[in-house]
């Protein structure tokens, strides 16, 4: 029923649809009910890509570590890029089995939102202020510094 929804809201068709809940993909013959999703859940969609094209299958795409490797080889000596991109692939599959589902789904929704406008490139002068929440490290620095100005004030 929900993928019925998505497909006249978003024109996607249901065979198109997996559907994810806090990272787990719901199966069609389940119900909301049955993984405790209430009303105010978010639920994630995710669209199968198209059917590949006869030219796309004929020049399947590189692995990501072809191309580093390619990168490597301009500015290593052979022995040395094959042992960089053991390290970096030994590093990859580390990180990938720490990964938790929560992280990998905020990953999802970070992919999946839209880009937002890019801030136009202009140069801010000195007397500009930012209007991002400052940390309190540097409040404790500025206040630091105010107390040795009153010190050296009443003096």
């Amino acid at each position: 029923m929900l993928k019925k929804l998505v497909s006249e809201h978003l024109q996607v068709p249901e065979e198109r649809q997996h559907l994810l809940f806090r990272g787990q993909r719901l199966a069609d013959d389940k119900r909301l009910s049955d993984y405790c999703i209430g009303p105010n859940a978010s639920i994630n969609v995710i669209m199968r890509p198209l059917a590949k094209t006869a030219a796309a299958e004929a020049h399947p795409p590189q692995p990501l570590w072809h191309h580093l490797g390619l990168v490597l080889a301009k500015h290593f000596e052979p022995h040395d890029t094959k042992a960089v991109l053991r390290l970096l692939r030994r590093e990859h599959q580390e990180r990938l089995q720490r990964i938790s589902l929560g992280a990998l789904e905020q990953l999802a929704r970070y992919l999946l939102i839209e880009e937002p406008l890019a801030e136009p490139t202009g140069e801010k002068g000195p007397e500009a202020e930012t209007s991002e929440p400052r940390d309190k490290e540097e409040e404790e620095e500025d206040k630091g510094e105010e107390d040795e100005e009153e010190g050296k004030a009443e003096q």
